[in-house]
């Protein structure tokens, strides 16, 4: 059931080129990742974003979140093409009109703090 929630969700979002591209990277997933972990880490990272908001994007505690968030987002960047990453951001950018027929893994507070932390440090390097 939450497969086909998810499916239903990111058909809105994904093009047939990243749909393409989501089944060649998940054969390329490295073989050491623990998809049955993967959720829990999520859970833990976007609870402890959330209680600590509101929070400044440039702060030290707002760039050590976002470090974590990108080494627990490596084993999708790793593989993932540019069209896969477009699709999954617009699909968190629409996470409102979404989140009542499938659990997001974060609120739309804390995708919004993490790309307000990304801006951040794109204009500050």
């Amino acid at each position: 059931m939450e497969a086909d929630n998810w499916k239903t969700v990111s058909d809105r979002y994904l093009t047939d080129e990243a749909k393409a591209d989501f089944v060649v990277a998940n054969a390329a997933m490295p073989a050491k990742f623990d998809q049955a972990d993967y959720p829990a880490k999520w859970a833990d990272l976007s609870g402890r974003i959330e209680r600590a908001l509101p929070l400044d994007p440039a702060s030290p505690a707002a760039q050590a979140f976002h470090d974590e968030w990108q080494a627990l987002l490596e084993p999708f960047t790793a593989v993932a093409t540019p069209a896969m990453m477009q699709g999954v951001s617009k699909m968190y950018d629409g996470i409102d009109s979404w989140k009542g027929e499938q659990q997001p893994p974060f609120s739309s507070s804390v995708w919004q703090f993490v790309k307000a932390v990304g801006e951040v440090r794109k204009t500050h390097r």
